[in-house]
């Protein structure tokens, strides 16, 4: 989730008024059930000398006074053509970088600006005494970027490679349009994760930038309706309250659906995370990543099938009317991964095959993957 460093309503006092809003918004990420959120100093702060400085100054504020539990934390600084960029990374990790584990790196062009970044990390980490560096994550927002994306994602210090599309429309003078997207930037966004994954990182999906903005309740409306619509769309219901409301409450539910849409796609091309712009996109993100509890046991019983078909010294079972081989027990494993991450299968689920978490594994996770540190 990207969190603006500094917000603040027009005529307002920037180091008050802008101050408090701004910590009340990154507040947020101490209770959002997000994996990952990082304060932003670039695009979602205002493109002002002054403002950059105090968006830098909240955002370590932020980072040192706030409990994000399990949450991995980070910031993005000004990209490094820009006057703030060696400020915002100095600054910000000399003050609070024991509490950055990640930083996003915008408008990058080379790996070898890429390297250049990590070196820098390393030595300001080395200089305060920090354990090791944070892991970058690389926007990939151009076409060079993208012709670069291979060798970017070889820099250990990359962990993984992020999908700006926007950046990349502007580039080659394109258009995000919120209901083509997907297929107008198919080529690029299905290579991300291709790309990322040749060199064992990940892929994150670009934002759904239509917002399910929350109507305000108007008069005559009861709470609790209030609150069903917010949920989830019932034309019912809407007949029954103001026309400019009902509209709003549908544009709204498709901008939920959109970043359903979009999630859901990102997950099967192979991304491992969706960006998240607004907290009411967050359920609908996470359920298209989520196995449901019918494909997850699914998933673990053909795997478990085919390790233990593998023992017999069978290499392809029937399943069904679908021929199971080592490739297609591979697949289903990253669902089996992914819904004991999520909690949807338990230890007791796979102990209830017979086999035991690393048989499973050994029977499904490639030895190239292995050797090179991957996971399937």
């Amino acid at each position: 989730m990207s969190i603006p460093a500094f917000r603040m309503a027009a005529g307002g006092d920037p180091l008050t008024d802008g101050r408090a809003q701004s910590l009340k918004l990154m507040g947020g990420a101490t209770k959002f059930a997000i994996d990952l959120a990082f304060f932003d100093l670039e695009d979602a702060a205002p493109d002002h000398p002054e403002w950059k400085g105090l968006a830098r100054q909240f955002c370590i504020e932020a980072l040192g006074s706030l409990d994000f539990g399990q949450r991995i934390i980070g910031f993005r600084p000004n990209n490094l053509r820009t006057p703030f960029f060696v400020d915002d990374l100095l600054q910000v990790m000399t003050a609070v970088g024991h509490k950055v584990q990640v930083v996003v790196l915008p408008k990058t062009e080379t790996a070898d600006e890429v390297r250049d970044v990590a070196r820098l990390l390393r030595e300001v980490s080395r200089l305060v005494g920090l354990g090791r560096p944070p892991v970058l994550e690389v926007l990939i927002e151009s076409p060079r970027a993208l012709q670069e994306a291979q060798q970017i994602a070889a820099v250990p210090e990359v962990g993984a490679l992020i999908f700006g599309a926007f950046d990349f429309a502007r580039c080659i003078g394109g258009v995000v349009d919120p209901q083509t997207w997907l297929d107008d930037q198919r080529t690029v966004r299905q290579l991300l994760p291709v790309i990322a994954a040749s060199e064992g990182k990940e892929a994150v999906d670009a934002v759904t930038a239509t917002l399910p903005l929350r109507p305000a309740r108007p008069d005559g409306v009861e709470p609790a309706v209030h609150e069903a619509l917010l949920q989830s769309l019932s034309e019912p219901l809407l007949t029954e309250v103001p026309g400019p409301y009902a509209a709003q409450m549908r544009r709204r539910h498709a901008a939920l659906a959109l970043a359903a849409r979009d999630a859901t796609d990102a997950a099967r091309l192979g991304y491992a995370a969706k960006w998240v712009l607004h907290p009411d996109q967050i359920g609908a993100i996470q359920q298209a990543f989520t196995p449901s509890r019918t494909v997850a046991m699914e998933a673990l019983q053909l795997v478990a099938g085919y390790a233990r078909a593998a023992v017999r010294g069978s290499g392809a079972e029937l399943a069904g009317n679908a021929l199971v081989d080592k490739a297609v027990a591979g697949a289903a494993w990253w669902q089996v991964r992914q819904a004991r991450q999520c909690n949807v299968l338990s230890d007791a689920d796979v102990a209830e095959t017979g086999l035991a978490w690393h048989e499973l594994a050994r029977a499904t996770v490639t030895r190239e993957a292995q050797l090179g540190g991957q996971t399937g």
